[in-house]
């Protein structure tokens, strides 16, 4: 793969030339030409459409949102134009359910008051593209930044809160993210969007190309993302109470490199015959490259050190994946389906590792490679019941040397016997069955699931689930769910080897978390203008695996129960173009059981830690009154977050427990809409403000120091579809 550098930059240059010739195309245009109003008729086939939401995720047989038997919520690209989101992570961070913490490495989401600390990327939620999983099979963790794919790509994005490992096997843990990419009836030739502007005081740019097409039975679709930008300058918290600091900081508390840059490549072909089957085709291609000033290990690293040599933690990481989907219509009732994926994952050159030592720093060469294979028949009888049977296995070949340890004077590596260069197989196989019942026609429907898994090195786990949809009236829908799940010790908590004191240390003996969850949700949608939901829930987290302090490392090890209790609310109001607006509440109330005695369990106590108790979302967008020939909108997007406790490592650095205070964030978008450069093309030219207050935090971390919030961004979005 080349060196992302090499192939970023000249992409970023050339969205400065796209933005140009798209700003002078509207400012010397003689006028636009506007959509025409849509007559009524259309206007009642496109409220039945949003009234009805098809979604896939919940039972893996497309259904209507209000009838998923799981709490799900569907952001459409509509959405992610309407509020500029220009990754998953923004996606997820302004959704009720979920809380992340942004290390500037890799986001760290978690849901319903649980995280999944240190060395978890978003581990805690299974991310996939298209029913597929793109997780970073080392650490079980997700990439939600641009990396991850062109958002311009997707049809929709849905997002499951609570268990689903009856369904989709481990790390369906705390919720799932399946990303729908556009189908092809709905491609177009080229559509392009770009981000330029400001991070701080440092230039950012992102851009995002997709072309797709149908050809008879034939289609393909391409996209790429990129994105190139700095957040150096952000300072670390002052409440951090022992970050570790390289002797050549000296006094400076502010990060010299935060540089981002990302690439993400994706490709699909397609052969399609109605009512016979299909055959796709596809492979992805991403990585990343990070300035690493917060950096688990040491922080503030780059720098020049006393013998003039230039030092600094970079992360960088690549992985791919090829994709075989093939769906045979064997009769009119029954699907009979074969996936198959090869993964692979690398450290990528760049990647180097600042300890705080002043002799040497660490070099990563860890990589996995493997294949993960779905066979599912699908039996559908009729629109009253339905069964899916299906089998997985998963192979993962891990290589895992010890970091080189290169010394500065002469840029070599020490010396280390061959016993420290481990490689371990995993292997994973799943069966499980899935069925729904609708017992009264459009007033009831029972669903159930059941899996078993049985694992090379953590053994068997069964799971399950069971729900009851209930439609009370034309307008109320009541979901009554019950599901387990189990999240794998991933590699990382396995074998990890410590770089210095106080870095993680792995523990093959780790068991899987368990958690048992009991949903009750309930949905008010008298029309498509107006719409509410409601539920509770009760979460209960078993054998709870994370890195927490031991000695003088931080170990992995199964620490003990955590339960959660949640409630969660979103209203949505709209009327077409003219206002858009929801509010949204989550309150948590969570308590670890942590089975320790001594000095530091009572230290650090059984409260729960890093996930705040309530978080409030509002957002509000509405049409000007019409500029002549320039259709305008104006919008803002905020969310209030509650205090936070401090991680166990601050606690203990702390000598006591301490609270991060609550903050607020504030978006803010002037757009354009209906806006037509030629006939048929449309185009978006918006004007956005991210963290328009420059709230700083911070946000808790887990290695002895705290994390600065994202600072204040200006954007000019520029967005064209051909």
């Amino acid at each position: 793969m080349p060196s992302l550098s090499c192939s970023i930059f000249p992409t970023m240059r050339r969205s400065y030339f796209l933005a140009a010739w798209l700003v002078s195309a509207v400012t010397t245009w003689p006028s636009f030409a506007v959509a025409e109003d849509k007559d009524q008729g259309t206007d009642d086939l496109d409220l039945v459409r949003l009234l009805n939401v098809e979604v896939s995720t919940a039972t893996k047989t497309s259904e209507s949102l209000s009838e998923a038997p799981a709490v799900i919520t569907v952001v459409t690209r509509d959405d992610i134009n309407r509020w500029g989101y220009r990754n998953v992570a923004e996606v997820l961070n302004h959704c009720v359910g979920f809380y992340m913490v942004d290390d500037h490495i890799l986001p760290n989401v978690g849901s319903r008051g649980m995280m999944g600390g240190l060395g978890a990327p978003s581990g805690v939620i299974k991310v996939m593209i298209d029913g597929r999983s793109v997780a970073d099979r080392a650490t079980s963790g997700n990439w939600l930044g641009a990396e991850l794919i062109a958002l311009e790509s997707i049809k929709q994005i849905e997002i499951i809160r609570g268990p689903a490992s009856a369904l989709y096997g481990a790390d369906a843990f705390l919720g799932v993210v399946n990303i729908i990419t556009e189908a092809p009836a709905d491609t177009r030739p080229v559509r392009v969007r770009s981000f330029t502007g400001v991070t701080g005081t440092n230039p950012s740019e992102q851009l995002e190309l997709v072309s797709g097409k149908q050809f008879g039975h034939w289609d393909y679709l391409v996209s790429g993302s990129g994105e190139y930008g700095s957040r150096s300058g952000l300072r670390l918290p002052s409440q951090s109470p022992d970050p570790t600091l390289p002797s050549y900081v000296g006094e400076r508390r502010t990060a010299d490199n935060l540089d981002r840059r990302s690439l993400g490549l994706q490709a699909r072909v397609g052969y399609r015959v109605p009512d016979k089957g299909q055959i796709v085709f596809s492979a992805y291609g991403s990585g990343f490259r990070r300035g690493g000033d917060f950096a688990q290990w040491a922080q503030l690293s780059n720098g020049v050190d006393a013998d003039g040599n230039h030092v600094g933690t970079v992360i960088s990481q690549g992985q791919w994946r090829a994709n075989m989907d093939a769906l045979l219509h064997a009769t009119p009732t029954l699907d009979l389906s074969l996936q198959t994926t090869y993964f692979r994952g690398i450290f990528l050159s760049p990647d180097r590792i600042e300890v705080g030592s002043d002799i040497w720093y660490a070099e990563r060469n860890t990589s996995y490679r493997g294949v993960d294979s779905v066979a599912e028949a699908r039996f559908v009888p009729s629109k009253a019941f339905n069964v899916i049977v299906g089998t997985e296995g998963v192979y993962d070949h891990e290589f895992l040397p010890t970091p080189d340890r290169i010394a500065r004077a002469n840029g070599q590596a020490a010396p280390k016997s061959t016993a420290e260069d481990n490689s371990v197989d995993l292997l994973n196989l799943g069966a499980y069955v899935s069925s729904n019942l609708r017992l009264i026609d459009e007033v009831l429907k029972v669903t159930g699931g059941l899996r078993y898994d049985h694992h090379s090195t953590y053994g068997n786990q069964l799971t399950g689930r069971l729900g009851l949809t209930s439609r009370l009236s034309k307008s109320i829908v009541s979901k009554t769910l019950y599901g387990s799940a189990f999240k794998a010790p991933s590699p990382y908590l396995l074998y990890a080897s410590p770089l210095r004191p106080g870095d993680v240390q792995g523990n093959i003996d780790l068991r899987p978390q368990k958690i048992h969850t009991v949903e009750q949700q309930f949905s008010y949608t008298p029309s498509p203008f107006f719409g509410v939901t409601s539920g509770v829930s009760y979460n209960w987290l078993l054998d709870k695996a994370e890195f927490s302090p031991q000695g003088i490392n931080q170990v992995a090890r199964n620490t003990a129960s955590q339960t959660s209790f949640t409630w969660e609310t979103r209203l949505d109001v709209k009327h077409y173009e003219d206002y858009n607006i929801y509010a949204s509440a989550e309150l948590v109330m969570s308590q670890r059981h942590l089975g320790q005695v001594g000095y530091q369990a009572q230290l650090v106590g059984n409260a729960n830690v890093v996930y705040p108790p309530y978080i409030g979302r509002l957002g509000a967008m509405a049409a000007l009154p019409s500029v002549p020939s320039v259709p305008l909108s104006l919008g803002a997007e905020g969310m209030l977050v509650g205090p936070r406790n401090s991680a166990d490592a601050s606690t203990l650095a702390n000598g006591g427990r301490f609270t991060l205070p609550s903050y607020m964030l504030l978006n803010a978008v002037l757009t354009t809409r209906d806006l037509f450069l030629a006939t048929g093309h449309e185009t978006q030219i918006a004007l956005r403000a991210y963290n328009l207050l420059g709230a700083t935090g911070p946000n808790p971390g887990f290695s002895g120091f705290e994390y600065p919030l994202a600072p204040r961004e200006l954007m000019l979005e520029l967005r064209h579809t051909y």
